[in-house]
């Protein structure tokens, strides 16, 4: 079973909600394996503000490197979850074959809420689910009612709510309790 976070340049949302997914899937004892990759040219190290974020939820991103999305990443991967509904678009244009099996991450989180999550953690039933959530109007897509926002070139303080807010987001949808960082507001999943 493989999943795919991306986002736009892969050095500040999705390589923290891999990182988050991990520790959810070792905690669950499921086998799964999980990836991260954006939209540009990669090689590029994490974010230093999203570094310092993420070290506040025990994660480690210093040593990160962008990776692009490719075709052998996507053909790959079982679910790809996005962190908007604009890279979930671009993703199927890109990559066709992969619309029936891209969600973003509060969709995934929604579904979750909404008693619909991920039961069996098979690639056929994973697939599966990612079709069913998958079908939705693409105005609602790219409404931006299902983005986490990107605070690349904003303060430490945005980059530490996007953290907290992605963390919410990806144990919400493995059924798990957030760690929230002391003198940290929670932020609802909505």
């Amino acid at each position: 079973m493989h999943l795919l976070f991306t986002c736009t340049a892969n050095q500040i949302r999705s390589p923290f909600a891999a990182a988050v997914a991990r520790r959810c899937i070792d905690e669950l004892g499921l086998a799964v394996a999980v990836e991260s990759a954006g939209q540009l040219p990669g090689d590029e190290l994490a974010d230093e503000r999203m570094v310092a974020a993420a070290r506040r939820h025990g994660i480690d991103l210093s040593s990160h490197r962008s990776v692009q999305v490719s075709i052998d990443l996507v053909a790959a991967s079982d679910l790809i979850v996005t962190m908007t509904g604009r890279h979930v678009v671009e993703l199927a244009e890109q990559f066709p074959e992969s619309a029936r099996r891209t969600i973003t991450l509060r969709e995934w989180a929604h579904a979750t809420q909404e008693g619909q999550g991920i039961d069996v953690w098979t690639p056929g039933s994973v697939m599966e689910w990612g079709d069913r959530v998958s079908r939705r109007p693409l105005g609602e897509l790219l409404s931006g009612r299902a983005d986490v926002a990107d605070p690349v070139g904003r303060w430490r303080r945005a980059h530490r709510r996007t953290a907290q807010q992605i963390q919410l987001l990806v144990t919400t949808c493995f059924g798990r309790a957030p760690d929230v960082p002391d003198g940290d507001e929670v932020v609802a999943p909505a």
